[in-house]
């Protein structure tokens, strides 16, 4: 399928990216969680995320149970060499689904992975059990 870069996705809109693997996520020295590069890596150059002001987070859960995510925005997103197409095929239902595919570096070169450990860096971690509040996504209390 080729997909085209939406270029309306810009600044602070945040994507989801679903944990699956555990080495989709470590641990950084100050104990706080943040994803790794391979989060970001896939060998179709297309990592599927859903727009977090789009997307139903009770649906990602029950399709992915006990399953952290990582937040990032946009603009970290574009920073890091990937354009962001929406793919309203994809996701299994879910709405609000995306594909970021890296166009700054070849897949699978150390470039690739250097741009895709610069977006790991700033994504945060949540879950697997979160809620919604007025503040915006929030870890589950109770979890």
């Amino acid at each position: 399928m080729c997909f085209e870069d939406d270029g309306a996705l810009q600044g602070d809109i945040e994507l989801v990216r679903v944990l699956v693997s555990r080495d989709w996520c470590t641990t950084r020295e100050d104990g706080s969680e943040r994803s790794s590069s391979a989060a970001f890596l896939e060998s179709t150059n297309q990592a599927s995320c859903f727009i977090l002001g789009e997307t139903n987070l009770e649906l990602i859960a029950a399709r992915f149970p006990d399953k952290k995510i990582a937040i990032v925005t946009a603009t970290a997103a574009r920073e890091a060499g990937f354009v962001i197409a929406r793919d309203e095929e994809g996701g299994d239902g879910i709405p609000g689904h995306v594909v970021l595919i890296q166009r700054e570096a070849r897949p699978e070169s150390k470039h690739h992975v250097r741009l895709a450990r610069q977006l790991a860096n700033t994504a945060r971690v949540v879950g697997p059990s979160l809620s919604r509040d007025r503040s915006g996504l929030q870890p589950d209390p109770t979890s």
